[in-house]
């Protein structure tokens, strides 16, 4: 009976991804410029290759906000119709994704099924494999990235986490926790990729454009400060719910808070190595880590970067052993999961209820559980791993 409820259990697992990743993927074919964010990364393309402004508003299309490199990669996706590329930038960030999943949840977790696993990130997963976020290929990277440290390979994990880092900054925060564990072998391999990224817009476009792109894209995020829109458009962050709480705050002093909360992430990543936390252990809960600065303070966070929480719910509902970690992180993953559905309703339903911090409060909830059960004894953390009764695994 175990083997037959294991088998419907892959099959339930494996035709839900099927159907969001066929729907995900086949639907720009038809319907390119339909609720997608592919269009704002294949003119930036153009426009980079053109030498037209990179930053500047344009009519139809959101601001590009990642760095002048990327935009230069999107230049031969732009030649692409765009149905066909949007398809095909999907099916490279299911890629990514999946397979990036599958490397970290059998390193951290593998007593757990994995079709257990599959199935509870499949939710928090359908937003940015939806519309094409380039969130999804960033966590497919982070992941590899981490699982590539565990296995003492910091050269590819250094070259996947900034590629990362120059599509969106804020892995910068996954590299700053990952060098305290290799600072020679991860750091030089990182600063060096980092590097050449950010001059190689030099070696193919014109130099005062892309110095003059560069000036642009650091203009466009000091002026994106959504602190005074309505709550449901802002930031799903934690200055929203110092918003809720009537606790007002400046940028700039929030900018010490980030800092703050990043060094407190990484005196916990240095007090874990003191205590003898297995270096290969503790590279796979940098994700975790990084991933609850991340979405509580990190920059941008708007719902469709939940993604980046995929993994770690589905973990954290698998290995959380002490109960109040449980009930944190079971409570976060619960809101998280109501917030996926609340989307599916139109506005007038869901933007009330987002107004009430559920995201970033869910975000809170499951980084505490999630950190008190990476910060236990080496010896709980051991026994995590031995064959347990829990209430996922019975489930297989």
């Amino acid at each position: 009976m175990k083997r037959l409820s294991n088998r419907h259990l892959v099959r339930l697992t494996f035709g839900l991804w099927a159907i969001l990743l066929a729907v995900s993927c086949v639907r720009p074919v038809f319907k390119p410029t339909s609720s997608t964010v592919y269009t704002i990364y294949a003119n930036a393309g153009a426009n980079f290759w053109s030498g037209d402004p990179l930053y500047a508003p344009s009519s139809g299309h959101d601001v590009f906000r990642y760095f002048p490199v990327a935009a230069a990669w999107f230049g031969p996706w732009s030649l692409l119709p765009l149905g066909v590329g949007g398809a095909l930038w999907r099916v490279l960030g299911a890629a990514l994704f999946l397979t990036g999943l599958g490397a970290w949840f059998r390193r951290l977790a593998p007593q757990t099924p994995l079709a257990i696993l599959f199935l509870v990130a499949l939710p928090l997963s359908i937003g940015s494999l939806s519309n094409a976020q380039a969130n999804t290929h960033i966590t497919g990277l982070m992941l590899w990235a981490t699982v590539l440290a565990g296995r003492d390979r910091w050269r590819s994990a250094g070259i996947l986490s900034a590629i990362a880092v120059l599509f969106k900054g804020y892995p910068i925060a996954l590299c700053g926790l990952l060098f305290l564990l290799a600072p020679r072998r991860f750091g030089i391999p990182v600063a060096l990729a980092t590097a050449v990224g950010l001059a190689l817009p030099y070696a193919v476009q014109d130099g005062n454009y892309v110095s003059s792109s560069y000036r642009g894209l650091f203009h466009s995020l000091a002026a994106d400060d959504r602190s005074e829109r309505p709550l449901f458009a802002g930031y799903q962050d934690f200055p929203m719910l110092l918003r809720i709480a009537g606790i007002p705050i400046s940028r700039g002093d929030y900018l010490w808070v980030e800092a703050g909360a990043g060094l407190a992430a990484a005196a916990l990543v240095g007090h874990l190595m003191r205590r003898g936390r297995e270096r290969s252990q503790l590279a796979l809960e940098c994700y975790t880590i990084g991933a609850s600065w991340m979405l509580v303070f990190g920059p941008a966070v708007e719902a469709s970067t939940f993604i980046l929480f995929a993994p770690v719910m589905a973990c954290e509902m698998a290995l959380a052993r002490m109960i109040w970690a449980r009930i944190f992180s079971y409570t976060g993953s619960a809101l998280l999961l109501l917030s996926v559905v609340l989307f599916a309703f139109p506005h007038s339903i869901h933007r009330p209820i987002v107004s009430l911090g559920i995201l970033p409060g869910a975000a809170v909830l499951l980084s505490i559980g999630a950190l008190s059960r990476i910060g236990t004894s080496p010896a709980e953390v051991r026994a995590m791993f031995l064959p347990s009764d829990t209430g996922l695994r019975r489930a297989a």
